[in-house]
């Protein structure tokens, strides 16, 4: 029986010469696949994004994204799921919106919160937090700037 085997090394040693169009090759370290187009060029084999099935809902547990790891050897495509991502950046695993943290490291919120007392940005005695109707923008009102005595 024939067999066919593909061209192959190290994706540091992928060739730039001497190619013939088509002429798959495979990288032996990295497990990639690279399609020569011409005599001096190449091109990686990547999923027309485009064509893949779109996901109807997110499972946060189950389900990974693909992180190219610059710092790995070998094999850099690796995989994690979306709530350790989401762990990575400090954004709580049941959050499906952007939040922002107070402080580098902090734990991730809405700015306004839930109503305004429990959000990451808060009023005080002195300033009133308030959200448009829409939720397109807050205002800080100033009722009281005491500037002490001498």
């Amino acid at each position: 029986m024939a067999r066919i085997q593909l061209r192959g090394g190290l994706k540091s040693a992928l060739p730039n010469s001497n190619l013939l169009a088509r002429e798959p090759l495979v990288t032996t370290d990295r497990g990639t696949l690279h399609l020569a187009t011409g005599g001096t060029t190449r091109i990686p084999v990547v999923p027309a994004l485009d064509d893949l099935a779109t996901i109807p809902a997110v499972d946060g547990a189950a389900d990974f994204l693909l992180i190219h790891d610059a710092s790995g050897a070998g094999q850099k495509e690796t995989k994690i799921t979306v709530n350790a991502f989401k762990t990575a950046l400090n954004i709580p695993a049941s959050s499906t919106d952007e939040k922002v943290a107070a402080v580098a490291g902090g734990t991730a919120g809405y700015l306004w919160g839930t109503d305004g007392s429990d959000g990451v940005l808060r009023g005080s005695a002195s300033i009133a937090l308030t959200k448009d109707a829409g939720n397109a923008f807050m205002a800080l009102a100033v009722d009281v700037i005491d500037g002490g005595t001498f």
